[in-house]
Order: C-alpha cells, then structure tokens, then sequence
C-alpha cells in the first residue's frame, strides 16, 4: 500500500508515501482529535462524536453513524484484526493528548 491516512485538523487526510503528495482530504466534525483506522479499503474516523466510513480510494463518506447518546469523549477503533499494541498505543497518545489539554487550560486561567 502506497497510502498514510492522517487524522488532522478537523479532516481525514490520505498522503502517497512515496511523495508526500495529497490524494485527497475529507471533512470530518470538529474535534481536538480525529482518530483514523484502515481496513480492507476504508479508513474509519471518529471525530466529533461522530464514526465516519471513508472509501480510502477517493475520500467520499461510505457512511457516518451519530453514535447517539455516547457523547463527545475520546474514542478507541478496533476490530478483530488489529493486534492489541497497536490499541494500547492508541490508548497512551489519547491520553497524553487530554492531559496536555488540561494542563494548557490549567495554565492559562492562572495567568
């Protein structure tokens, strides 16, 4: 696979490896963090409180799911063919991610 799907910015973003050069970017809701899955031809994005279905060929939305009554907080994708390292390491950036929220929050309403 030539392809890296960034997670980015309110969008999902999928790069050629061997360039650098953008293939396409699709919007996505508005969140600190958007996170992304592959699998099998689609990237799966959660962002916003939202899931997201993305055809990794064009970017086009597949389907999104409002995920209804979950809320906004962070979110961990799986499935039965990612191997458990890669889930604990999405689990640590999540993390470190609200911590480095927090703390920028608790840093600025001292001043």
């Amino acid at each position: 696979m030539d392809k890296l799907f960034l997670g980015i910015g309110n969008h999902v973003v999928c790069l050629n490896k061997k360039d650098g050069d953008e293939q396409w970017k699709t919007k996505v809701k508005s969140s600190t963090i958007t996170n992304v899955y592959y699998e099998e031809g689609f990237v799966y994005a959660y962002s916003g409180g939202h899931l997201f279905c993305i055809s990794a060929q064009d970017g086009s939305i597949v389907w999104e799911n409002q995920l209804k009554g979950l809320g906004y907080g962070t979110c961990i994708i799986a499935s039965e063919q990612q191997s458990t390292s890669v889930i604990a390491s999405q689990i640590a950036t999540q993390q470190a991610a609200a911590s480095a929220v927090i703390v920028a929050g608790s840093a600025s309403s001292a001043t």
